[in-house]
């Protein structure tokens, strides 16, 4: 074999390995990581566009620090301003129209949390923490320029145990948004297969009372997300970010 040979050889060999190395590289770090809460609740994750995701809504009952929250009863008040008691509770599983082949776990749709919950900023594990209006908006955007414009409500949504009325998405991206509905200001949880809402840790700003609204990103009957203006006395679930 000729010397030149030889040092093709070599060579070709040296740039195929450098090749699959970076393969590797790149597959390793595109595989799903995740993140545990303070229950020990173990959840994946997504990285859409330069956001990190929690592909399920939180579930702990306890905050960061280890300390546990009140679960909510009936008899007790959920959001009695004067109250400022941190309470959580599960939303309703009973699949009242028979839309899932299975009985339902009691955290299939995550926690429910009130106002003041929320307002300790110890419920979203380290290193993470409860979206702003302006994470979601990041996210419609990102979404709204790679393939699903008019779409991206669609695309969040599970494509499966949502009501007729609502109508199943398509799950595109893996997001599995689900039909979490809401908790009314009397500790009720209702809506679920209907809606799915995602508290935000935007407040109005100004004296609390009844009047004070979080803002709250929903997935509903249309093909694109909703936003509003929501009284603190509801409680709605929480799809944690990472932290940048």
């Amino acid at each position: 074999m000729t010397r030149l040979l030889k040092l093709t050889i070599l060579t070709l060999s040296a740039f195929v390995f450098m090749n699959c190395s970076s393969n590797d590289d790149t597959n390793t770090q595109q595989e799903p990581t995740t993140v545990t809460d303070a229950d020990g609740n173990v959840y994946q994750t997504i990285v859409i566009g330069n956001q990190t995701w929690m592909l399920e809504n939180l579930k702990t009952t306890k905050y960061n620090d280890g300390t546990p929250l009140t679960e909510w009863v009936f008899g007790m008040d959920w959001g009695s301003l004067p109250n400022q008691e941190e309470l959580y509770q599960w939303a309703n599983t009973t699949d009242l129209n028979a839309i899932v082949n299975a009985e339902l776990p009691f955290d299939y749709y995550g926690a429910m949390y009130n106002h003041f919950a929320i307002e300790t900023g110890k419920l979203a594990p380290e290193g993470w923490r409860i979206p702003s209006e302006q994470d979601f908006i990041v996210l419609e955007s990102y979404l709204n320029a790679n393939g699903y414009s008019g779409n991206v409500a669609t695309a969040l949504k599970s494509d499966s145990g949502w009501s007729d009325f609502s109508g199943n998405g398509s799950d595109a991206i893996g997001f599995k948004g689900l039909p979490n509905g809401y908790i009314a200001a009397g500790g009720t949880a209702t809506a679920s297969e209907s809606v799915c809402t995602w508290l935000t840790s935007d407040v109005a700003s100004g004296p609390i009372n009844s009047s004070t609204t979080r803002r709250w990103v929903q997935l509903f009957d249309g093909p694109t997300l909703f936003y509003s203006d929501t009284s603190i006395t509801l409680g709605a679930a929480i799809r944690c970010i990472k932290n940048n």
